[in-house]
C-alpha cells in the first residue's frame, strides 16, 4: 500500500520558492491537488499556504476544496462528461474544454445556477490528446462569445 507523508516545512519551502519565482516573472499560478485525492487534512495544508487557485481532475475533490474554502477558485482540468455539467458548474469556477456543445451546455447550466463560469479552450499542440486545432481556435472562441455567463480564454500548454 502506498502512503503519502506531508512534510510541512518542505511544502512551505517549495511553495515559497515557486511564489517568488513566478512572482518575479508576473506569472499567476495555481496548485494542482489531484494527488491529494480530496483528503481534507492535506487540502487544509495547501489552503493554508494562501494560494487559492486550486486545480483538480475530480469534481468530488473540488467539492472538498469548496467545503473547506468557499472563496477558493476551483479549476476542473479535464474536459467534462455531459453527465457532470451540473456538478461541474456547482463546484468548479473554471474548466478546460474543447467541444462547443459542452461549452454551450456549461453556459446553459451556469445561467440556470445564476453563476459565471470561466472556460479555458484547450489548443491541441501535437500530442493528439485533447484540444481544438490551433488554426481553428479563433473560430472556436468567437462561437463561444454568445454564451451568456461564460467567459472564454484560449490556452496552450507551455
Amino acid at each position: 500500500m502506498a502512503y503519502l507523508t506531508l512534510n510541512r516545512p518542505k511544502l512551505q519551502a517549495n511553495f515559497d520558492f515557486l511564489e517568488t519565482l513566478f512572482g518575479e516573472h508576473h506569472i499567476d499560478w495555481g496548485i494542482t491537488t489531484k494527488l491529494l485525492c480530496g483528503n481534507k487534512l492535506f487540502l487544509n495544508e495547501v489552503i493554508r499556504l494562501g494560494r487559492l487557485e486550486l486545480l483538480d481532475s475530480r469534481i468530488s475533490n473540488l467539492r472538498a476544496i469548496k467545503e473547506l474554502s468557499p472563496e477558493a477558485q476551483t479549476v476542473y482540468i479535464k474536459p467534462p462528461a455531459s453527465a457532470l455539467i451540473e456538478d461541474l458548474v456547482t463546484w468548479a469556477d473554471v474548466s478546460f474544454n474543447t467541444e462547443l456543445e459542452t461549452i454551450r451546455a456549461i453556459s446553459a447550466e451556469a445561467v440556470r445556477q445564476n453563476k459565471q463560469h470561466l472556460i479555458i479552450i484547450m489548443i491541441e499542440m501535437g500530442d493528439l490528446r485533447e484540444g481544438c486545432c490551433a488554426r481553428t481556435s479563433r473560430r472556436s472562441t468567437s462561437r463561444c462569445s454568445g454564451c451568456p455567463t461564460s467567459r472564454s480564454s484560449a490556452s496552450a500548454p507551455t
